[in-house]
């Protein structure tokens, strides 16, 4: 049984689509009886991963696949919101950088990932340029252009687009909502600093910030850039008494190895060739905002 997804979905929703009237309890039941192919590649997705509009879903039983066919496993299938022939928007995980760093050319990142696996399902090299970053540690919606042109143009209008990130933090900033406006600069202990006003090499940040809700011990922050400066959210929230909880580079308590809770989980833009406005959205695991009283693996 195949499906078109019309609009981006969790799995177990479009389950149910695809068998109309069937509760979710049901729908999970089929997930766990049959083989899905996304695609044309067969793997095993859990039932909250998110699929993108455009994307083909098959279900078959096990037993109609060839011998010869393995599921893939889920990591090795990146999750993508969107793509057409000028641009590719995905959902980067935590633990991977966003693109290769000339200083460690053997690690791998996930612009890397993402063009073998466009080689693997489309048998033909395809190539990304890269349009921003996501630091390592940081998950969230992340944009790639297949031409550099298109780069070129997203880049030259990237401060018109929204940008807006969760931040979980220790602590509840004193105002409910506000702005940081400073300047940041690299130092030579590979952590940026803010400072108050312009010094050599510094460059202008804008962070808008408001509090949303208190979770157990933590605090929820929706975060909107108005800049887009390096570690430029970790190092301001830091600056008001808020660091990010697992961020223990910019003041978080280090007893416990976590991911640190900041996802980019909202971008709305204006396609670089057709003008349509494009919004993207996802909700990070529910773990990610009950952190565990213990070390975590996510990497």
């Amino acid at each position: 049984m195949k499906y078109l997804t019309s609009q981006a979905l969790p799995l177990i929703e479009i389950i149910m689509l695809m068998y109309k009237g069937i509760s979710r309890q049901n729908a999970k039941r089929i997930l766990v009886q049959n083989t899905i192919s996304i695609d044309g590649r067969i793997c095993k997705p859990k039932a909250n991963e998110l699929i993108a509009v455009g994307q083909t879903i098959e279900l078959s039983k096990a037993t109609d696949l060839p011998k010869d066919k393995k599921p893939t496993k889920l990591k090795d299938h990146p999750s993508i919101l969107f793509e057409d022939d000028a641009l590719l928007i995905a959902l980067k995980p935590a633990g991977i950088i966003s693109s290769k760093d000339r200083n460690q050319p053997l690690i791998s990142s996930f612009h890397k990932t993402l063009e073998n696996y466009l080689m693997d399902r489309n048998q033909k090299t395809i190539r990304l340029w890269s349009v921003h970053r996501l630091d390592k540690e940081v998950e969230g919606l992340i944009v790639f252009a297949k031409s550099e042109q298109i780069q070129n143009q997203i880049k030259e209008n990237w401060a018109s687009f929204t940008k807006k990130y969760w931040a979980l933090t220790e602590k509840k900033p004193k105002e409910n909502s506000g702005i940081i406006e400073n300047w940041l600069k690299d130092s030579v202990k590979q952590k940026v600093v803010a400072f108050e006003q312009e010094v050599e090499n510094s460059r202008l940040a804008k962070t808008e910030y408001h509090f949303v809700k208190t979770i157990k011990k933590y605090h929820l922050l929706e975060i909107t850039l108005h800049t887009g400066r390096k570690n430029q959210i970790r190092v301001h929230l830091e600056g008001i008494g808020c660091p990010i909880v697992g961020d223990y580079k910019y003041g978080a308590a280090s007893k416990y190895n976590r991911q640190i809770r900041l996802a980019a989980y909202h971008m709305q833009l204006q396609h670089p060739q057709n003008g349509k406005i494009l919004i993207f959205e996802y909700k990070p695991n529910e773990s990610f905002f009950n952190p565990m009283q213990a070390d975590e693996k996510y990497k």
